[in-house]
């Protein structure tokens, strides 16, 4: 009589196992690619929602916000006062968080500490890895008041993942030889006059907001490379694209012609976790994406807002 065999041999089993294997290899790529899509259409949505907020600022105070003012309280007692993350939070559904902010006081005194760890996921983009609260460095002696708020000791602050252009140079984009002399970007930050009638480039031609991802750690070519300075990637800090070339790897300013996520460090270049590109906010509200090997002559048609030039092709 034949027996009725039960179960597997071990190579049908090995065979399984191997197909089970395979269908896993081509499928997670495809989960993750899909899971980077979302995220990046996330962190798209959150540029869209700032811009708009930025429009709707303007039109009800019939000005652009400044880009991180420093204004000095005191002698030798400096703060950054009503910076851009601040400014448009009416407009952004946190008018709580802007009723109780003082911007007479520096952003670790009271009462700002205790929104400095608030809840702004619009302020992240969600494929950077850092944390949306993190701890940042020591607070500088330049910025007194908000040192001797946190005892000169690290401190907890709610990231933020975006900048507004503040300047940048003209090509070759060298050093000045007689300082920091730049053509403005969107929003200038020692001026009252950021007004719509400035961007003389027109508002679709100019970058709002651009991704400046990591917080507190400087990352050079997504590598994490220590800490970043105290006043700057987190809410009522310093948000500001300076926009200077770097060198390759991330390293040395004036090095190489670098301008899209070469480093994140003090706002040297545009700066994600998309891969080959970063994501920036138009002044009318649109996004677009910005490739990594963008030519420096398009990159300063696309930051300079009065530089009277056609944009070029970025992608």
């Amino acid at each position: 009589m034949n027996q009725k065999r039960i179960g597997f041999t071990l190579v049908e089993l090995l065979v399984v196992i191997a197909i089970i294997g395979i269908l896993v290899g081509l499928l997670l790529p495809a989960v993750q690619a899909a899971r980077e899509a979302a995220r990046r259409m996330q962190c798209s949505n959150n540029l869209k929602q700032m811009g708009l907020a930025m429009l709707n600022y303007e039109s009800a105070t019939k000005r652009f916000p400044n880009n991180n003012p420093l204004v000095a309280r005191t002698p030798g007692q400096s703060i950054i006062q009503g910076p851009w993350t601040y400014a448009i939070l009416p407009y952004m559904e946190q008018n709580a968080i802007y009723q109780g902010y003082d911007v007479n006081r520096g952003f670790a005194e009271t009462p700002n500490r205790q929104y400095l760890t608030a809840s702004l996921p619009m302020y992240k983009c969600p494929s950077s890895p850092v944390p949306a609260i993190a701890s940042f460095v020591a607070v500088s002696a330049s910025f007194a008041p908000d040192r001797t708020a946190t005892g000169g000791n690290r401190f907890d602050a709610t990231v933020v993942e975006y900048s507004a252009g503040f300047s940048v140079l003209e090509p070759p984009m060298n050093l000045p030889p007689t300082g920091f002399v730049r053509p403005r970007g969107f929003l200038a930050q020692y001026t009252t006059t950021n007004s719509i009638q400035i961007i003389t480039d027109g508002l679709s031609n100019t970058v709002m907001f651009n991704e400046c991802s990591g917080g507190p750690t400087r990352f050079n070519r997504r590598i994490a490379a220590g800490d970043q300075s105290s006043p700057f990637g987190h809410f009522g800090g310093w948000n500001r694209l300076l926009a200077n070339r770097m060198s390759n790897d991330g390293t040395t300013a004036y090095a190489g012609n670098c301008l899209v996520n070469c480093t994140n460090w003090a706002g040297q270049n545009m700066f994600s976790f998309h891969t080959g590109l970063a994501q920036i906010g138009m002044g009318d509200g649109s996004v677009r994406s910005l490739s990594e090997t963008v030519s420096m002559d398009a990159f300063y048609r696309l930051v300079a807002a009065q530089d009277g030039l056609p944009n070029i092709d970025t992608e």
